[in-house]
Parts: structure tokens; C-alpha cells; sequence
């Protein structure tokens, strides 16, 4: 495995898991009986990345008090802010290569697998992507509007955007030249800087009620 650190970011409130987040940040939400970030820590020791740093904001201290008999897990409370200031905070100095993941998300994505393509890219960063896929069927028709083929759900011709990214030290130093990650990320992309490693394993992201429904089907603790 490659040697390198992982940020968990880990400040928003959760507002769309209210009245869940009232008193616990979203991370701390459990999932069959298990927090959430418990399922990112453990995916991230399973494939030996352990120098593991949380950037908390929105009840901090729940996450502090969560962690405190854990010596492998800092947790740093990096405010009210965009994404980018809580990276600029965090990997301010020397930083290396760095792996930024979101707690909300869970996935089984090849961390070795995802590094290589990163460093075969020569790219400066590399996000993770998932095939976006439809809520509904699809069809498509002809000229006359005769419908000429069916798909229930099917996976479209995008990507979304699940996390997991790579910034190489490169990428890091520039941070300080942005106001958002948005607009670190448009850069990276007029660049052609910005790397895309496609997943097509499990993905979760538990933003809502029905997304943690899902999750609550979907993982075996």
C-alpha cells in the first residue's frame, strides 16, 4: 500500500437528517447500530491507511469525545467554512500526497487501485466517479416518436462526483490560490489537471431519510 494520509470531511450539519443531526453531527448518525464514520475508519485500516485526520465542524466535540480513546484518529476543528479552507488549515506546509474523502459517503472503492491510476495520470488530483443513474425508466424514441427501446433505471452517460480524491503536492500548494473547492476543481479541469477514476462497486451517500434507508438495506455490519 501506498504510505499516505486521509482527511474525513466531516463538517456540515446534516440539515436534510434533521431531526437526526438536532444533537450529533451528521457522521455520528448510525447506520444498523454503527456511526457512520466508524464504517469510513474501518474501510480505511482495511487497507492500511492509517494516518487518519477528521475535519470537524458542526458539533465538533461529539466527534472529539467519539474518538478520544483512539490515538491513530486526530480530530481538528476546522469551523464554519468551504471545503477548501478546512484543506488549506489541515495540509498547511510541507503536506504530502493526500487522500480527501467525505463522511458521509460509504463505498468499496480499491484505494491501491485508485492510487495507481492516479500516478499513471500524471494528473495533479484525482476524484472518484460513480455512473449516475436514472430514478426512472427510460425511453428512447424515433422521429415519429415511436418508442423504440426501454430501459428501467439504467445508468446514463455521466459521472458523479462520490469523493475519494487524490491531491498530489502539487495540487495541495495551490489551494491557497482559492475562495471554494468549485473553484479549485474548475481549474484543475480547464487544466486538464483533474483526473477521473470510474467506480462501479457500492456507493452510498447518506445525505436524506431514503438514503439512509438505503444504506440500512444495503450494508452488512
Amino acid at each position: 500500500m501506498y504510505e499516505m494520509n486521509a482527511i474525513i470531511l466531516c463538517g456540515g450539519q446534516g440539515i436534510r437528517l434533521r431531526p437526526l443531526t438536532a444533537d450529533i453531527p451528521k457522521p455520528l448518525v448510525p447506520v444498523r447500530g454503527r456511526p457512520i464514520i466508524d464504517f469510513i475508519i474501518e474501510f480505511l485500516r482495511n487497507q492500511n491507511v492509517t494516518d487518519i485526520t477528521i475535519a470537524g465542524g458542526y458539533l465538533v466535540e461529539k466527534l472529539v469525545q467519539h474518538f478520544h480513546d483512539d490515538e491513530h484518529v486526530k480530530v481538528i476543528d476546522t469551523g464554519d467554512c468551504d471545503i477548501i479552507d478546512r484543506l488549506k488549515l489541515l495540509l498547511a506546509g510541507d503536506a504530502k500526497e493526500t487522500l480527501v474523502l467525505y463522511g458521509d459517503t460509504l463505498s468499496d472503492v480499491n484505494l491501491v487501485d485508485l492510487l495507481s491510476a492516479h500516478h499513471k495520470s500524471k494528473c495533479e488530483a484525482t476524484v472518484t466517479v460513480w455512473p449516475l443513474k436514472s430514478s426512472f425508466g427510460v425511453f428512447d424514441l424515433d422521429e415519429a416518436s415511436r418508442v423504440i427501446n426501454y430501459a428501467e433505471k439504467p445508468e446514463l452517460d455521466k459521472w458523479i462526483n462520490i469523493g475519494y480524491f487524490v491531491l498530489s503536492k502539487s495540487a495541495i500548494s495551490a489551494l491557497g490560490q482559492f475562495k471554494t473547492f468549485e473553484e479549485f476543481l474548475t481549474s484543475l479541469t480547464s487544466r486538464r489537471q483533474l483526473h477521473a477514476f470510474k467506480h462501479r462497486g457500492m456507493h452510498i451517500t447518506i445525505n436524506s431519510r431514503a438514503e439512509l434507508e438505503e444504506a440500512e438495506s444495503e450494508l452488512i455490519c
